[in-house]
């Protein structure tokens, strides 16, 4: 029947190789030796239909692998065993040496030119070869996830795990393939750390249960708490060091912790901006609000509007901040939010200020002697300077109790 694509349109099975044909029509010449060798050296591949007899031919074979590596696996056993056509084969793509003979496999030159071109030729070499340690630290110093294929006895061995952590950057990211008892050394997990605190998260359970070694690991950094197992974060001491370094810490206490308003406000006196962590009813209670700002004066800057403007509350964070020894009042023009008016007031004290001179200089003679000096001094025992007293002072204005 007529092709349904064509008249021109050419079969699957028509593939034009040596071995198709041959199977089509039997009675058909087979190519010879020289056919095969011009049909391989234009395209390697077609080595995969070649009969017996081509496939363990030595030069036709490395005429194929040497296009791509990969042709190896089409070649006869003993072609596999011959060291020479492994060298060529791997010299063009080193993951074709999976398909070497399990001698050449353990050939340690063999398996150093395969991975020149690829760490994956590392797979699938011997268990001898991988648990060669000089070799292994070469390869995992350049590719850090070939620690995967590290084999026993290298495996278990501590010093060459402390070598591959020492001897780079990444070095802690190839430990998380060591055996589950070398991460629970201590020693092991505390080098990995010391390189990046992510490490800590590949350490042996217990290590990570240990509340010692944690707290210990958080001294060195406090993103440690990313890894802590939840029965730690609600530890207070622990928490209480991670937020010293860092208040983000606070992301990872427990829940309790961070509705404990008495340690909020231990933390608190360290850093003012924990008051913006609360709780939205602490942080609008006007008793916690002002029990902070005794604290920590700044904490003011994270309270809520309406005791920001609450002299008694502005006065503790002032005193706490600055200290009082005269019991005046602050100036405090912005603070509650009514600029013109202190500025009023500021104006106000300075015309007073003014007035009080002028009247002391009216009362000086012209020799100098002090007539009037009486009643001037009786003024200012009762308002110095002009300025009112604390008690005339308004608490709604732009001052501040100090």
């Amino acid at each position: 029947p007529e092709c349904p694509f064509g008249r021109n349109a050419r079969r699957i099975d028509a593939v034009a190789t040596p071995m198709a044909a041959a199977e089509r029509a039997p009675n058909l010449k087979q190519p010879d030796r020289k056919e095969w060798l011009e049909q391989i050296r234009n395209d390697g591949w077609r080595l995969e239909f070649a009969p017996d007899d081509i496939r363990k031919d030595k030069e036709i074979v490395r005429v194929s692998v040497k296009q791509d590596g990969m042709y190896l696996q089409f070649a006869s056993d003993e072609m596999k065993d011959d060291r020479e056509v492994v060298s060529e084969a791997v010299g063009s793509n080193g993951e074709s040496i999976k398909y070497a003979s399990a001698l050449l496999r353990n050939d340690r030159d063999l398996v150093v030119k395969a991975l020149e071109k690829g760490w994956q030729a590392l797979r699938y070499a011997s268990t001898e070869v991988r648990a060669d340690k000089d070799l292994l630290l070469g390869v995992i110093k350049e590719f850090w996830w070939a620690a995967e294929y590290v084999t026993l006895p290298l495996r278990m061995d501590r010093v060459f795990w402390f070598l591959v952590i020492a001897q780079d950057t990444l070095g802690w990211m190839a430990f998380s393939y060591a055996p589950a008892i070398l991460r629970a050394n201590r020693g092991l997990v505390k080098k990995a750390i010391d390189s990046d605190y992510l490490a800590f998260k590949y350490a042996h359970e217990d290590v990570r249960r240990d509340r010692e070694f944690v707290l210990d690991a958080v001294k060195h950094d406090w993103r440690i708490l990313s890894s802590v197992p939840e029965e730690l974060r609600g530890d207070r001491e622990l928490i209480l060091e991670a937020v010293r370094q860092d208040l983000n810490a606070l992301e990872y206490a427990s829940d309790e912790l961070r509705q404990d308003q008495d340690f909020l406000l231990e933390v608190l006196e360290g850093n003012a901006r924990t008051l913006s962590y609360m709780p939205e009813a602490q942080r609008t209670n006007r008793d916690v609000v002002l029990a902070a700002v005794k604290r920590n004066g700044l904490a003011l800057t994270y309270a809520k509007d309406e005791h920001r403007y609450d002299p008694s509350i502005l006065n503790e964070a002032m005193q706490t901040i600055h200290g009082s020894c005269t019991r005046r009042l602050w100036r405090t023009a912005y603070t509650f939010g009514e600029l013109q008016k202190g500025q009023d007031v500021l104006e106000e004290e300075d015309e007073d200020e003014e007035a009080a001179e002028g009247a002391a200089n009216s009362g000086l003679g012209d020799d100098g002697s002090a007539s009037g000096m009486s009643g001037a001094t009786g003024s200012e025992d009762r308002n110095p300077r002009g300025r009112r007293s604390d008690e005339e002072a308004s608490p709604g204005g732009a001052v501040a109790a100090a």
